[in-house]
């Protein structure tokens, strides 16, 4: 009985020791959790935050906004009175610019020769400053180059390289085309040549050329067909630039073709025209002095002079013209007379040779600086069209004499420049065979470029 009051009385105190152990394994585990929280978290900590502050940074560095400077350019065409120094100072370029640049230009002589018309181009820096205090972002410009634009290839591009100016020569790279173009003749020969799209170096050339063989007023009629080779050139992006050389023209009048080359001399860099014989379009005298006319008296006998009312003999060629049009020099040779005589009017003379020389009458004035003793070239104007004399309209009344008798213009015989025999009539043969060649690829192509012109072969 003893025994079991001391097991009743024991157990309550065994429950207590077990409640005490139990609460004090709790509270060490829970202190071992949060200590091995609080390291984890701490290490977590320690790994990602360099992480984070780096990302952030990156991100911070990628949204600052970079300062850039900006372009700007204002072209200006020069007018009656302006130097290049004038422009500069009303553009606001400081003082000390305006005298570098100036200095270099004058080296090149450019401020002596700037043209109306031309254009001037200035580039300029254009920055921000920000002000931290006012919050305010000011606008600075700078003048970074001057480009002086001499013609449409060449300019002279004077640029700061730092505090100092420097000048370059600039030039627009070219290339060389040749093309094929034809045309109807409707009106007259130089409307269709107009109508080629070739320059006005070109018309003129080729008018001159023909002046030689053919007679514009009879023989060139509607219907009748030009046909020309020409140089091209183009930029760097394909666009049309200018016109080069006829390197070939065919005039096709009445099924008839009068063809013309244009070939260099063995071991000379002038080049001539010549026709499909190999002689010289060149001669000695021009067939009509004046272009775009038609002959209103042929040299002869005329029944009733239109002005005195008698037969009379007419010792020239009257070519009716519009008042001003250019009146040309028929050969190379000395003025020997220019002034003013009865019934002619405003005339002159030109002596080519001992026995030849050429008479123009009926002028509304002569050429600049043209007098007695001039040498004259052939093809040179030298006087207008014009009505003074006795005259019922504008013409050019037109004499040749041979031996100081007067002949008739249209049926005397001229000599060619240049006759290609030997060596280089074989040359011109060769060049003539390439040529046609030529423009039979161009009939399947559009255009071809120099280095293709030169690699075409002919066929006997």
């Amino acid at each position: 009985m003893e025994d079991i009051r001391k097991i009743i009385l024991y157990k309550p105190q065994v429950n207590l020791r077990l409640k005490y152990y139990l609460t004090i394994s709790s509270v060490t585990i829970f202190c071992l959790f949060v200590v091995f929280l609080a390291l984890s978290v701490n290490r977590f900590i320690k790994n990602s935050l360099p992480v984070s502050l780096s990302i952030a940074q990156e991100e911070l560095i990628a949204s600052e906004p970079e300062e850039e400077l900006e372009i700007s350019s204002i072209t200006l065409t020069v007018k009656r009175g302006d130097t290049l120094q004038s422009i500069l100072r009303t553009q606001g370029v400081p003082a000390n610019d305006i005298q570098q640049i100036t200095k270099l230009a004058s080296q090149r002589k450019i401020n002596l020769n700037l043209k109306i018309g031309q254009q001037i181009v200035l580039d300029y820096e254009i920055g921000f400053t920000e002000d931290e205090q006012s919050d305010l972002t000011t606008e600075t410009k700078r003048l970074s180059s001057v480009t002086i634009k001499i013609d449409k290839i060449n300019s002279i591009e004077i640029s700061r390289s730092n505090e100092i100016f420097v000048a370059i020569d600039k030039s627009i790279t070219l290339n060389k085309l040749i093309a094929k173009s034809s045309v109807v003749i409707e009106s007259s020969f130089v409307a269709a040549l107009k109508n080629l799209k070739i320059s006005a170096n070109n018309i003129v050339e080729l008018t001159n050329a023909y002046s030689h063989q053919i007679d514009f007023q009879r023989q060139v009629k509607p219907g009748d067909k030009i046909m020309v080779i020409t140089e091209k050139f183009v930029n760097e992006q394909g666009e049309f630039f200018h016109s080069g050389k006829v390197l070939f023209a065919s005039l096709t009048l009445s099924g008839k073709e009068y063809n013309i080359y244009r070939f260099a001399l063995d071991g000379n860099d002038s080049e001539k025209l010549f026709s499909e014989d190999g002689k010289s379009i060149k001669r000695s005298l021009l067939r009509t002095p004046v272009k775009i006319v038609r002959v209103s008296s042929h040299f002869g006998f005329r029944k009733q002079h239109p002005i005195h009312g008698f037969s009379a003999m007419h010792m020239g060629v009257d070519f009716a013209a519009a008042k001003g049009t250019p009146i040309y020099a028929a050969g190379d040779g000395i003025v020997t007379e220019i002034g003013w005589r009865s019934g002619y009017g405003r005339c002159l003379q030109i002596k080519h040779s001992p026995t030849l020389s050429t008479f123009y009458a009926h002028a509304s004035k002569f050429a600049t600086h043209l007098k007695k003793g001039a040498r004259i070239k052939q093809g040179q104007v030298i006087a207008y069209v014009g009505t003074t004399g006795n005259t019922t309209g504008p013409h050019l009344h037109y004499e040749v004499k041979v031996g100081g008798k007067r002949v008739n213009p249209m049926s005397i015989k001229t000599t060619p420049d240049v006759g290609l025999a030997g060596k280089n009539l074989a040359k011109f043969q060769v060049h003539q065979r390439k040529i046609k060649q030529l423009s039979k690829k161009l009939d399947l192509v559009t255009e071809v470029s120099e280095n293709e012109m030169l690699k075409i072969k002919y066929t006997r």
